[in-house]
């Protein structure tokens, strides 16, 4: 730099030109820089980044795949295989149990032939002999009768005599008491005229009156004649008292025959009737028995007809609740197993989806990712680039205002000295040098 360019500014702008060329030189490498690192990082988040995420994407995707796949065969195997050993014991047990069912109603109605038979025979044996008692019984009990009314018989018969001997006593008595009326006592008086010894005690006593009469010699008199008449009166009365008194005697012979006879008919009846219970009583009893027989019979059977019903509804319950146990148990199974593969099925697919989901997921997070981290060297190089422009920018108006301010302070020094030389003796001198 020579002493002129010092006096005309000239190495301002020397100095001006050498810092921009240094300012777009370190610009240039800034930028050249910053272009190669953002080129190496995108380069290596495209052509490495995401053919990795890719590549791990479909690696997973496939994995999924064939587990979700080898998983479902399993379950639909394991499913049919559980099916199958279902359906095979649950006919097994129902075979069982219509097996067990047939031989316990064989084994019912065999046994119900053999109660009936015997319950039958039984009765039979029961009424043949209740026939038989009875009929030994009603023979001993005619027998019996036969001899207790010949007996009977006899006692009445002995009355006989009383009842024969004393019938005319007691219709005289009737007649002489005058029960029968005036006819009766007409007939009384006829035959206590004509009884026996009652003319006789007449004569005597009339005789005896006619006696004494004919002793004191009145015999023709009034007097003997009053004496027969009181005689044969008094007589009279006396006979005819004595005569009743008889008949009833002969009466009370007629009334013990009679009771006794009716005593023997009573007791003949009474035994006719008691004979009449008896059989009664018997065919009664027979009755009641057979009826009792046929009745105990009856319940019998029922109650084994009863029996094997209730057995054999037994059977049938018992076999409708084990079969029903039974298919529910299998149906209980069955969806079991289908709920469980179901819900295996479910948790397979939601374990493929939820692998697929986070495979996109982690897909879509690294390509974001990736992309969003080639935005961001983006944006960092473009506010490198900004900020390099800027600086730059600045530098060049700074060594502008520089350079514009070296040159001001440039010419003032200039004026200054050229007007100090001017001024100066110097000036004279050299003046006159060039002058």
């Amino acid at each position: 730099m020579g002493v002129f360019d010092s006096l005309s500014g000239g190495a301002y702008t020397t100095a001006y030109k050498n810092n921009l060329n240094t300012i777009n030189t370190g610009l240039n490498q800034q930028t050249t820089a910053l272009g190669d690192n953002y080129t190496q990082a995108n380069g290596y988040i495209l052509n490495n980044g995401l053919p990795a995420l890719q590549a791990g994407y479909g690696g997973g995707l496939t994995s999924l795949g064939t587990g979700y796949g080898n998983q479902r065969t399993d379950l639909n195997a394991g499913y049919s295989t559980g099916k199958d050993a279902l359906s095979q014991y649950a006919g097994q047990a129902q075979d069982a149990i219509n097996a067990g069912y047939t031989a316990a109603l064989g084994a019912l109605g065999s046994g119900y032939g053999q109660g009936r038979q015997d319950l039958i025979d039984n009765y039979g044996q029961g009424r043949n002999d209740l026939i038989d008692n009875y009929r030994q019984g009603r023979s001993d009990l005619t027998n019996q009768y036969g001899q207790t009314q010949s007996l009977l018989g006899q006692a009445t018969a002995a009355y006989n005599p009383l009842v024969s001997g004393g019938s005319g006593a007691y219709s005289r008595y009737m007649n002489a008491i005058g029960a029968n009326g005036a006819p009766g006592s007409a007939q009384a008086a006829q035959d206590f005229t004509a009884a026996p010894g009652y003319q006789y005690q007449t004569d005597q006593a009339l005789g005896a009156v006619q006696r004494s009469a004919a002793a004191r010699g009145g015999l023709a008199g009034g007097n003997a004649t009053s004496d027969i008449l009181n005689t044969a009166t008094g007589l009279a009365n006396q006979g005819y008292q004595q005569y009743v008194n008889n008949l009833q005697n002969g009466s009370n012979f007629f009334q013990q025959g009679i009771a006794g006879q009716a005593t023997g008919l009573t007791a003949q009846g009474n035994a006719s009737q008691n004979y009449g219970t008896a059989l009664g009583n018997i065919s009664m009893g027979l009755g009641n028995a057979l009826n009792a027989n046929s009745t105990g019979l009856g319940t019998a059977l029922n109650a084994n007809s009863t029996g094997l019903a209730n057995a054999q509804a037994g059977q049938y319950d018992s076999q409708a609740t084990a079969l029903g146990n039974l298919y529910s148990g299998l149906g209980s199974n069955l969806n079991a197993s289908n709920i469980g593969l179901g819900t295996s099925l479910g948790g397979a697919d939601a374990n493929l989806g939820t692998g697929q989901s986070a495979l996109n997921v982690g897909n879509g997070t690294g390509t974001y990712g990736a992309y969003g981290q080639l935005g961001s060297n983006l944006m960092n190089l473009g506010n490198q680039e900004s900020a390099a422009i800027g600086n730059a920018t600045k530098q060049y108006i700074d060594a502008n205002n520089q350079q514009a301010a070296a040159q001001t302070q440039a010419g003032a020094n200039l004026l200054g000295t050229l007007t100090g030389i001017a001024n100066s003796p110097l000036v004279g001198k050299l003046g006159s040098l060039f002058g």
